[in-house]
């Protein structure tokens, strides 16, 4: 099978699975899962063996843990918990039990498909928890109904037999046919056309030629959690139908009628993803000939200003360190509130501070408010900003899908959102959006790596590690891709190895950010991967956190000398770890000029003038194109970090001195 049309295929049986609840509830205990398991026949695996699964799920495995393996993995359990909407109702510690079987028949013969007609697939999984804790069948419903609302499925679309719940119980069962689905995507041209700009291949033969039917059941009774879910693809349901009575399902979803108005929601929750993607393509073949010699056009640093040092190398172009303190906005009047997520961290305080400064020096009355990292917090503030008569609001967003409903709310009173170095999805109300060039960061950190390294002339190959930022974050997938696609040619040529085989975004991706999720994972590469003086020759990392996280890593286990590693941000602990050595660079996005820039827009709406952007086509939020301005990223290293953050006035060298 073409590996395009079969990632377009495999890529929508997945979606449809994460879309319809492959990750919520349950209502069997252990034993009977596991003799469930047993009576299919399916393979034990202990927790360490999970590196088998790939070769047991043509005829089916299982595994089933206790309060040691929670205890384990409680961090990765809490992440999924918050992810799932469930972290309110319990955590690990509350954890009993928790186990997990699947099959899939025709897994093996699939790479050898030659298109989607020939594909036989036919599987299922079930997934058990016990969270010890009786009468929270609501709070784990309610969870479970705000991820739905995330992708627009709304319970109350929902008939009785699909979803239910009381204080004791509850379920949620939905049934896709694949045919039918497919005829409604078909329907939708923009759809079509937006799948076969990104996939390059005829979208129309290959969803004609997908039948089959995916169900997934979510129960919730007393203390337990049980999911099931699975399907066919051209295939007869056998490994499906035989799970459905292992387990003794109430109800096979399979059984209800497919909900079309759910349907209808996902295609829409589809196009916007797919216009997204395509759109962000479009624009990286627009950026790559700024990245392969031009320089940066980047931001003009407020109306008059200039910038300083951008483009490739950090040395060419208009890039935009500065800005004209004297001329960034216009004089005028009103309320604008600002909501930052935190003050915790150096960087959202400075640019609070600052855009707050800026805003009242013209004449503007400011809301400052950070929301100590916690959504419900920013929700509240931002709704208070809109009761207190605010006319813009600027938005750097903790977790956007949260925000929907209270920017909503300010979309009906007209107010004008601005949406902050962080894009903000799936609602009409984000009206700009003011960022760095996102995917250009990437970009720059995969072009130093190569250059670093001296891949196109060098002989021999070289050993490369990936550690990406928080998997929510639309700009942390931006950076990624920008680094990928200048890396992943050598990987594919062998030129540069990854001994971990970690290189999916999913695999690299560092929750929240944080320096500590970073340097777990990297000890632990170390420690399988590089052990007795295996060289490890570049580290590529998102930004300064994640680096601080390998690099502390790196002091505990590894006996060489320090990689290239990469970075972004220029925070005050990473230029003196490039000035000692241990880090080799790290793309600096001047947030002065973001903050003037931010400023002239927020002054050009106060006064009914047009509103500066460059960039109308690359951010789609899922709704719609979001009218962007996109300041140019440059790079530091220990050669020019003088230059661009001494002599500018970013930082003392008394700041950055050890």
């Amino acid at each position: 099978m073409n590996k395009k049309v079969l990632s377009v295929l495999l890529a929508l049986v997945m979606l449809l699975g994460v879309l319809t609840g492959c990750s919520k509830t349950s209502g069997m205990n252990k034993d009977k899962f596991v003799k469930a398991c047993e009576k299919l026949k399916l393979t034990e695996l202990e927790i360490d063996e999970m590196d088998e699964i790939e070769e047991n799920v043509e005829d089916g495995f299982y595994f089933a843990g206790d309060e040691d393996l929670i205890g384990d993995y409680s961090k990765t359990i809490d992440r999924f918990l918050k992810i799932a909407k469930l972290s309110k109702a319990f955590d690990s510690d509350d954890i009993v039990s928790i186990a997990f079987a699947a099959k899939c028949a025709g897994y093996d013969d699939i790479k050898e498909s030659e298109g989607p007609e020939d594909a036989e697939l036919d599987g299922a999984f079930a997934f058990q928890m016990d969270f010890g804790q009786k009468d929270k069948a609501e709070d784990v419903m309610d969870g479970i109904a705000k991820l739905l609302k995330q992708v627009n499925i709304k319970t109350k679309k929902l008939t009785p037999k699909e979803y239910y719940v009381s204080k004791t119980e509850g379920y949620i069962r939905f049934h896709i046919d694949l045919e039918k689905f497919a005829r409604i995507i078909l329907e939708d041209d923009d759809l079509t056309d937006s799948l076969k700009n990104q996939y390059d291949v005829d979208i129309e033969d290959t969803l004609e030629d997908l039948k089959g039917e995916i169900a997934v059941s979510i129960e919730v009774k007393g203390s337990n959690i049980f999911i099931f879910a699975g399907g066919a693809v051209n295939s007869d349901k056998k490994v499906y139908k035989d799970f459905v009575k292992a387990f003794g399902l109430a109800t096979d979803p399979m059984s209800l009628p497919m909900n079309e108005e759910v349907a209808d929601d996902m295609t829409e929750l589809i196009v916007g993803y797919a216009a997204y993607i395509s759109k962000a393509r479009d624009a990286k073949k627009r950026l790559t000939g700024v990245i392969n010699g031009t320089g940066g056009t980047g931001g003009t640093g407020g109306t008059g200003g200039t910038g300083g040092t951008g483009g490739t190398g950090g040395t060419g172009g208009t890039g935009g360190t500065g800005g004209n303190p004297d001329n960034k906005g216009i004089q005028g009047s009103g309320k604008v509130g600002i909501s930052m997520p935190t003050k915790d961290l150096w960087r959202w305080a400075q640019d609070g501070d600052r855009m707050k400064k800026e805003l009242e020096a013209l004449g503007y009355t400011v809301d400052l408010q950070y929301a100590g990292n916690r959504v419900d917090t920013q929700v509240q503030q931002i709704q208070n900003m809109i009761n207190s008569g605010c006319d813009v609001l600027v938005v750097a967003a903790i977790e956007s899908s949260s925000l929907v409903q209270v920017l909503e709310n300010a979309k009906a009173k007209d107010v004008t959102v601005i949406a902050y170095d962080r894009l903000i999805f799936n609602t009409e109300a984000v009206d700009y959006y003011a960022t760095f060039d996102n995917y250009m960061v990437g970009q720059l950190q995969g072009k130093y790596i190569v250059e670093a390294l001296d891949l196109n002339n060098a002989s021999g190959t070289f050993n490369i590690e990936i550690t990406a930022g928080d998997p929510t974050d639309n700009n942390a997938a931006l950076f990624y891709s920008g680094a990928m696609d200048v890396i992943k040619p050598y990987i594919d040529s062998g030129k540069l190895k990854v001994l971990s085989d970690q290189i999916d975004f999913k695999d690299v991706a560092t929750d929240s950010w944080k320096t500590d999720n970073a340097q777990a994972r990297a000890e632990n590469i170390l420690a399988a991967y590089y052990p007795n003086g295996t060289k490890i020759d570049a580290w590529l990392c998102s930004n300064d956190s994640t680096a601080c996280g390998v690099i502390t890593a790196l002091d505990k286990y590894y006996k060489g000398n320090y990689p290239v590693i990469t970075g972004q941000d220029c925070d005050i602990l990473s230029v003196k770890n490039i000035i000692a050595g241990k880090q080799a660079m790290s793309v600096f996005k001047d947030t002065r000029t973001l903050v003037s820039q931010t400023v002239v827009m927020v002054s050009q709406v106060m006064n009914d003038q047009t509103v500066d952007v460059n960039d109308t086509v690359t951010y789609n939020n899922g709704k719609k194109d979001i009218s962007s301005y996109l300041c140019a990223p440059i790079f530091v290293t220990v050669d020019n970090y003088k230059t661009i953050l001494v002599d500018s006035g970013y930082y003392t060298q008394d700041q950055l001195d050890y």
